[in-house]
């Protein structure tokens, strides 16, 4: 193996190594909708993470085709807004 592959390995086995669960940051009464936030969101575009917004922007971004065609509880639209609105 050449010293180039043998690097290129080693760099992506590090990135699975020790890389800290997203999880771990998760307040308990955020997970599901996180769960669902880390899992759907990125399918169509690139995914958003918590902090980068302001709640009005996530308000507006959400009401829009997201509600159309995200199937979810209006309670979990709510708690996703939160979720997307803290700060890291």
């Amino acid at each position: 193996m050449t010293r180039v592959r043998f690097a290129l390995l080693v760099t992506i086995v590090s990135w699975g190594c020790g890389t800290p669960d997203w999880r771990a940051n998760v307040p308990a009464k955020y997970m599901e909708v996180a769960e669902i936030h880390h899992a759907s969101c990125g399918a169509c575009h690139v995914r958003v993470e918590p902090g980068q917004r302001t709640r009005a922007q996530f308000e507006k971004a959400l009401a829009k085709n997201h509600r159309e065609r995200v199937k979810m509880r209006d309670d979990q639209w709510a708690l996703l807004i939160d979720y997307l609105s803290q700060t890291p």
